[in-house]
């Protein structure tokens, strides 16, 4: 009665954690349409508002909610309090605080970081230019992980299921 009650918890555990990856990879891929959808609000504050990337920033993360509203006010305010300091320390010191205990992936990392090397000094235009390039890459990534999502979902479920039972097979 024992083995019979530890084998159902030993396939219950592990088909939970299956689930819980497939949990993960859905919270990854709400996070970069997030994105994106943040570097289009912050297109459109450049372009059209006119708006210096602080106050950018502050407008944008007051429409935000979780992660990317902390990321975008704390970034505004340390624009403002720390005038002179170079803007790629201030962008890539915020993602590593905000972003590294994310669902964002260390890839995902890197391209947000490099980002902040090509928009903290250039022209209106050239920062334009340079978000347009980094929405286009978002949806292509948004386009990848929208098609492995649903089989990647099912693999991690059917293996959590699947090691489960082998688990329980193996200690009878």
């Amino acid at each position: 009665m024992q083995k019979l009650f530890g084998c159902i918890l030993i396939v219950f555990a592990s088909s939970a954690m299956g689930w819980s990856k497939g949990i993960e990879l859905k919270k990854h891929l709400v996070e970069v349409e997030n994105m994106r959808k943040m570097f289009l609000m912050l297109r459109s504050e450049i372009a059209y508002i006119k708006s210096p990337l602080p106050e950018a920033f502050r407008h944008i993360g007051k429409r935000m909610g979780g992660i990317f509203r902390d990321w975008l006010l704390n970034l505004s305010e340390q624009m403002i309090k720390k005038k002179g300091v170079n803007f790629l320390e201030l962008w890539s010191e915020s993602i590593e605080q905000y972003w590294r205990r994310s669902y964002l992936t260390n890839e995902d990392i890197e391209k947000l970081k490099s980002v902040g090397e090509n928009m903290g000094y250039l022209d209106e235009k050239m920062q334009i230019g340079t978000i347009d390039l980094y929405v286009k890459q978002l949806e292509l990534e948004i386009q990848c992980l929208q098609k492995e999502f649903v089989v990647e979902k099912r693999l991690y479920h059917c293996l959590g299921i699947m090691g489960g039972i082998f688990l329980a097979v193996i200690l009878i």
